[in-house]
């Protein structure tokens, strides 16, 4: 094989595959990214189990052929190389190994058979369903913060749903301590419904450009999810099984209902979790008239308290301690908004914070003694 592709498409590339290659995966080929050369394009891949990723270049194809090469130590190399055209070509006799020249620098990479290397999900006359990359970056970032980042008892939890449920596409994800919920309306009815690796979606939105509002189409088979745009194809293991009935824990009943400046809020929080006690961060919000007062306090730290005005109020005074870093992430997640509702849980053991857009965050209440 012998292919020549200029510096400046290869490197970015390359970067994007390397973050998906394993670095300690049980066969060291599953550590490479795939090199196919064929009729004037390269089509590069890297696979993990549960995230996979194929790219597709334009280049000058000499010799048609195959290798793998190590991810990260091939796009390191590439990234230091000097623009130009890089001159990519296996060696003879057994062609695992690869030479990469440009101008005057030289290097010889070990690589692994191409057989070898997994063989990415077939989504071959699967209909996809077509979403704006705008409407699923804004998604994913408002809900994925909240899934769990590990959970080996219950791992659907470190996934994302996504369904279409009665003309509206539904994002969503819990920890079990935490939730997020959006809800967009679509134009037409969509057929799909899975829960996808959280680690999927944030390569997902790294690659994708948020302003450019470009179709994207999405296949579902019943193991793999594969997003397609351009020239590139990102696939994500599905979890199996139904993602938990999130309905049961959604308050219906409220002692006070406020809305807040949401950067305001966000600051005052800020300045109280730097005495919060514990790993939980726990700050004490008291919802009154005309204010919410937060208060954190630790034995060795001493105390911080700061009253935030409040837009709007009604129902009775109440206080409610929360984990500090999540409401923060909430916060952080609900960005476009300038204001934020919080209601609090009649029963005092979870609070409901809902955007400008309607989304709905849900964080539990920590039991104190206040």
């Amino acid at each position: 094989m012998r292919c020549l592709i200029e510096q400046q498409v290869l490197e970015p590339a390359l970067s994007a595959l390397a973050r998906i290659a394993q670095t300690r995966a049980p066969a060291a080929v599953l550590q490479g990214v795939l090199i196919e050369a064929e009729r004037g394009r390269v089509t590069l891949s890297a696979y993990d189990y549960d995230v996979a990723l194929r790219m597709t270049v334009e280049a000058s194809v000499v010799d048609p052929g195959g290798v793998v090469l190590p991810a990260k130590l091939f796009a390191e190399l590439v990234r230091r190389l000097p623009k130009g055209t890089v001159d990519v070509a296996t060696i003879a006799p057994h062609h695992l190994s690869a030479s990469i020249d440009v101008g005057t620098t030289h290097a010889e990479l070990h690589g692994f058979d191409p057989a070898e290397f997994p063989v990415l999900a077939d989504m071959t006359g699967i209909a996809p369903v077509e979403l704006s990359a705008k409407t699923l970056v804004e998604a994913v970032e408002s809900v994925g913060y909240a899934a769990a980042k590990e959970n080996a008892a219950r791992p659907i939890l470190e996934g994302v749903y996504v369904g279409y449920e009665g003309g509206k596409l539904i994002w969503m994800a819990t920890d079990g301590l935490r939730l997020a919920r959006v809800s967009q309306t679509v134009d037409r009815e969509m057929s799909i419904r899975c829960t996808i690796p959280r680690r999927a979606l944030t390569e997902l939105t790294r690659l994708l450009d948020a302003d450019h509002d470009a179709p994207l189409q999405v296949y579902q088979s019943a193991s793999y999810v594969m997003f397609a745009w351009d020239n590139v194809q990102l696939f994500g293991r599905l979890y199996q099984g139904e993602y938990p009935d999130t309905s049961r824990v959604m308050p219906r009943e409220f002692a006070a209902v406020c809305r807040v400046e949401r950067r305001r809020l966000e600051e005052a929080i800020e300045r109280v979790t730097i005495l919060a006690e514990n790993e939980r961060h726990t700050v004490l919000l008291y919802v009154k008239d005309g204010v919410l007062e937060l208060t954190s306090r630790s034995a060795e730290r001493g105390h911080a308290r700061e009253e935030v005005p409040l837009v709007e109020f009604k129902g009775e005074e109440v206080k409610i301690s929360l984990n500090a870093r999540y409401v923060l992430d909430t916060l952080s997640a609900a960005e476009s908004s300038k204001t934020m509702q919080m209601q609090v849980a009649r029963d005092r053991r979870s609070a409901l914070f809902s955007d400008e857009s309607d989304n709905v965050h849900l964080i539990s209440a920590i039991l104190t003694r206040d």
